[in-house]
């Protein structure tokens, strides 16, 4: 078939859909109305984003709940329907019944009606009946039995209460957890004022989430819905404090944690005293990302706490009892902000309280520790002080080694020398005790060696830190963790031995992927670098810290309700994210050169599965081709990684640090303003030369080798497009994308051969996919790097015309301009060539034919197919008379190309069918006069055969084709008897061609035989004319399948 006759009608443009202006925000589910106002006014006001969330998850549950009671009832329809309601994301499946209007046509007086869900019918005698046979059968154990019984009781009344809780218990025991949940949530449906039903839902729905992968979909399942019934309860009954701290508790595991002190903050007001949402909501507050934020208010509520226990003379508050546990929570919010002098007063005054000593109240206000010295010596100074009053346990023996070490940090920052002085003595990791002590509290360790670091007494630092892992070595839960390298690397820093210090920060990187300050740390020293190279990887170090500081992805703070347990060792292979940036050793030679030999082996081990893989690949084997992508997945991020192969900003925009800064300035500002300082400084020493801003260069500024890791490049890059391709099949064009992308901007294939290859894969990935965005993008670069070309042109038609995708992209106003401007030039090109010759060749002058022999019309940039190409896209808008001026343009260069006949003819056709449209009989005339021509010239008779010497007859295809578009142009009038006659034709070319060899068969773009849409559309038109017997005449000889 003629491509002209794929062109959309004009009612294709205006059947478009209207996209709503106003599109719906996306917010986290599970929020709940604003209730903390309850004035009337409240009532009118503008619904929230919470409002609208809750109102949106629960009508998304309700209609689950109603297609689960339709499975229940056996109504295969309803359930189909509301299920199809759910997944749009609707509300409930059913109609809402209208009010019932009086006889005067006004609906009836609402005054006095109560407001709400109604109230659940009281079970019949029936059912009652029902559900005790129900209940009978079950504590037989014969479930079937039972579940049968309880759905006819559905069937007869789905709103019976005590039937869903049943149904919930039997699917509970037949180990059915999803139906049991489902189950339960609709019977809380039924009686939506009954917090213990939401909360009961809520709780089962909960159960072995911890034991749950993080990240499952099953997780996230049951997490938004313990969410959504705790809102439901909330909406019920505001003040539950049950409900409120569940819902905190579901936010916080879903590592919302701001939202999360939000409702502990609203539970707190309703219940101040509740020991154990108080810890919560101080692990949130110190797991939040700027913890300093939510650390006055979580101390004020420990305050308020310990307040109230001390005048009640009592450790026991509500819902627990204050530990010394309570005490390191609360003590680490004046570490976050910074208050070390009213930490070291409250640390002294708890602990004394925790010791029965709280009438010792002459201690307040002293500005020494001398109250937790070992001995006397100091304390019998203090008049006040009676020395047989309390046991010496109660003073400084009785002192956890943790306080004292956070007394330690605290006399240090305030430059109380002396005093710090005497804690540290009691501190010694020489002691007989020190193993014992410090077994239970070693992240104690970390902080004195850290104060000493600020101090520079380095070596007093590293006795710590080898302390540390002295206990680590004894095996246990304590390991050497990313802290502990990094004060090891400072220490060695400080020593001067940056070999030492660079290996040290490195294995904290590897240790914990989201550790920041190992990152700063390295990053420090490599600025110091006078190479290059150094700075570079100064810069990525900076960036991918400023990424984990902007995402909330640092050292995380949160503690157990317990001491202050170390972190247990990381088993390899646990799941971490793998960054895409592994920092390169520039300071130990032979450590660097032992990295390089790693990685060359894991690629040559990587291509050896890559081979051994591809026969199985090639054959489609799957457990083939997931090895094969595996291996080319792991050799394409090798080579990705390799900065040498790309421009500086394109291998910074790969590792994901260059898409937030904009003009020199952060476009989200950073909580650590050094840091972000740092990172600019290093990016302007990184930045082009003055002049440059903003290039690109793709000229290699090193002597690069033959190969990479023992493999040629050119067999690097048919890995990356057979990768692509293999994305692409598997349904992941995105990453087939970025995957071409990649090899576009190496600068190792920024040869014409290699570019042209990338950009033929990519777009051949992107006609797979259907993606015709993508498609005409490429077409416009070949367009644009390969002009003049007609070869491009037409391969922006043909990627155009085989994606079955609407024409949007085709007509867009980009693509419009485009091709606009490349008519311009070539308008250009051609006012200078006249400009230049501006005397039109004459027969009898051979200069001027030797002028013209020189400057033919495509040397001048005219082309055909551009100027029939911006008719088309002008067609397909509607835009008819500007469609035949370029049709025309075209026709002046080639008069006898039938697919600018065909073109111009339907555009005067369809101009002439628009409602406004002048002198309609002109236009017609227009059309079919194009029209005939495109006839007699694609049939290839007498007339164009005298036009045209060098024609070859016509195909039977090609005849047929000519025939039904003449009949399908006469139908578009309604001129059904002309149309007739052509549609005829058609069929006799199929008659006859059953005869012969078969040419209507296998053309170019597939199946060219028009016989069925011509039959077709002669029985149509038979049938509208009340030939019944024909129509069924037509149907029987060629649209019956055989």
């Amino acid at each position: 078939m003629d491509p002209a006759l794929q062109l959309p009608t004009t009612t294709q443009a205006q059947q478009a859909p209207i996209q709503d202006a106003h599109a719906q925000q996306g917010h986290h589910p599970g929020y709940e109305e604003d209730d903390d106002d309850e004035d009337i006014g409240s009532e009118i006001s503008d619904p929230t984003s919470d409002d609208l969330e809750l109102a949106a998850n629960i009508a998304r549950y309700d209609a689950q709940r109603e297609a689960f009671v339709a499975q229940q009832r056996a109504d295969v329809a309803s359930a189909a329907t509301a299920t199809a309601t759910a997944a749009a994301g609707g509300g409930s499946v059913y109609p809402v019944p209208l009010a019932p209007v009086n006889k005067v046509g006004t609906r009836p007086n609402r005054k006095g009606r109560k407001l709400g869900p109604r109230k659940a019918a009281k079970p019949t005698p029936d059912i009652l009946f029902r559900l005790s046979h129900a209940k009978e059968a079950f504590e037989r154990k014969e479930y079937e039995d039972t579940i049968q019984m309880i759905k006819e009781i559905i069937r007869i009344n789905s709103e019976t209460y005590n039937a869903w809780t049943l149904l919930s218990t039997v699917h509970d025991e037949l180990g059915d957890r999803e139906k049991a949940t489902m189950c339960l949530m609709t019977a809380a449906h039924l009686v939506p004022k009954n917090v213990p039903s939401w909360i009961s839902a809520a709780l089962y729905a909960l159960h072995g989430v911890d034991e749950m992968e993080e990240g499952s979909p099953e997780k996230a399942l049951a997490l938004e819905r313990a969410l959504t019934c705790y809102s439901c309860a909330l909406q019920a009954d505001k003040t539950n404090i049950e409900a409120r701290t569940g819902k905190a508790d579901v936010l916080m595991m879903q590592g919302h944690a701001g939202q999360a002190l939000m409702q502990y903050q609203k539970a707190l007001g309703y219940r101040p005293l509740n020991i154990r949402t108080v810890r919560n909501m101080a692990d949130v507050a110190l797991d939040a990302r700027d913890a300093r934020k939510g650390a006055e208010t979580a101390k004020r509520a420990y305050r308020h706490v310990i307040d109230h226990l001390q005048r009640e003379g009592t450790f026991e508050a509500e819902e627990g009892r204050f530990e010394w546990s309570d005490l390191r929570i609360y003590l680490e919010f004046f570490g976050i902000l910074e208050q070390w002098e009213e930490g070291a007063q409250q640390l002294k005054e708890i602990s004394r309280w925790l010791m029965g000593r709280r009438e010792e109240m002459f201690w307040e206000g002293r500005m020494d520790d001398r109250e937790w010295d070992l001995h006397d010596d100091r304390r019998i100074e203090v008049p006040e002080f009676e020395p047989a009053r309390y046991p010496q346990d109660t003073y400084g023996q009785g002192l956890p080694v943790d306080l004292r070490a956070k007394l330690y940090v605290y006399r240090c920052k305030l430059g109380h020398d002396y005093e710090a002085m005497l804690h540290l003595r009691m501190l010694d990791p020489a002691a007989e005790a020190a193993m014992d002590d410090f077994m239970d509290f070693p992240d104690c360790l970390k902080e004195i060696a850290g104060a000493l670091l600020e101090r520079e007494q380095v070596d007093e630092a590293l006795r710590y830190v080898n302390f540390y892992k002295q206990i680590a070595s004894t095996g246990g839960e304590v390991a050497v963790d990313a802290d502990i390298l990094v004060i090891q690397g400072r220490c060695h820093m400080i020593l001067g031995d940056k070999s030492a210090a660079e290996e040290c920060f490195i294995a904290a990187i590897e240790d914990d992927q989201d550790h920041i300050e190992a990152r700063v740390q390295l990053a420090n020293m490599y600025e110091d670098e006078q190479e290059q190279e150094g700075r570079e990887e100064a810069f990525l170090l900076v960036r991918q810290a400023l990424n984990l500081e902007l995402k909330g992805d640092g050292k995380r703070r949160r503690r157990a309700n317990g001491p202050r347990g170390p972190r247990k060792p990381r088993a390899k292979g646990d799941g971490q994210r793998r960054s895409k940036y592994v920092p390169r050793r520039l300071l130990n030679a032979e450590k660097r050169r032992q990295q390089d030999l790693e990685m060359m082996a894991e690629a040559a081990k990587n291509f050896q599965l890559l081979e051994d893989a591809k026969e199985g690949f090639a054959a489609g084997d799957e457990q083939a081709t997931a090895a094969w992508m595996k291996a080319a997945k792991d050799l394409i991020d090798d080579f990705r990684s390799y900065k040498d192969f790309y421009p500086w900003d394109k291998y910074v925009k790969y590792l994901g640090y260059g898409g937030d800064v904009v003009h020199g300035q952060a476009a989200t500002p950073s909580r650590n303003m050094k840091l972000a300082a740092m990172a600019e400084r290093l990016r302007q020493n990184l930045a082009p030369a003055e002049g440059q801003e903003g290039a690109v260069s793709k000229v290699p500024t090193k002597i690069l080798p033959p190969d990479h890791r023992g493999i040629s490049f050119d067999k690097w890059l048919e890995i990356f497009l057979e990768y692509a391709f293999t994305l692409v099949r598997a349904g992941k064009r995105r990453e087939a994308y970025v995957v071409c992308h990649a090899a576009r901007d190496s600068i190792i294939w920024s040869g014409i051969d290699n570019t042209f290859l990338i950009h033929i894969a990519w777009a051949s990935c992107a006609v797979y996919a259907g993606d015709e965005e993508t498609c005409v993008a490429i077409a416009r670069y070949f367009m644009r790097d390969y002009m003049p070309g007609t070869d491009s042109y037409r391969m922006f038609a043909a990627m155009c015309r085989v994606c079955q995708t609407p024409v949007s992209w085709y007509t867009s106003g980009p693509a419009q301009k485009f091709i606009l401007r490349q008519i311009k030039t070539m308008d250009n090109i051609q006012a200078k060539a006249l400009k230049q010759n501006p005397n039109p060749p004459d027969g009898d002058n051979s200069e001027d034919q030797t002028q013209q022999q020189l400057l033919p019309p495509q040397e001048i940039g005219l082309d055909i197919c551009l100027l029939t190409i911006y008719g088309h896209i002008l067609f397909s808008t509607t835009s008819y008379v500007y469609a035949l001026s370029y049709f025309a343009r075209a026709a002046s260069l080639d008069p006898h190309n039938c697919l600018i006949n065909l073109s111009t003819g339907l555009a005067y056709l369809h101009y002439a069918l628009k409602r406004q449209a002048t002198n309609r009989q002109y236009l017609l005339a227009q059309a079919f006069a194009f029209l005939f021509r495109y006839y007699h010239d694609r049939l290839g008779d007498a007339e164009s055969q005298a036009n045209r010497p060098e024609q070859v007859a016509a195909t039977a295809a090609e005849r047929q084709e000519a025939h039904f578009n003449i009949g399908r142009a006469y139908s578009l009038i309604g001129l059904g008897n002309l149309a007739m006659v052509y549609y005829k034709k058609v069929l006799e070319e199929a008659e006859g061609d059953r005869f012969g060899e078969g040419e209507l068969r296998g053309g170019v773009v597939g199946n060219e035989d028009l016989t069925l849409e011509a039959a077709y559309n002669v029985r149509t038109s038979c049938y509208l004319l009340g030939d019944v017997e024909g129509a069924k005449a037509v149907t029987e000889r060629w649209l019956v399948l055989r």
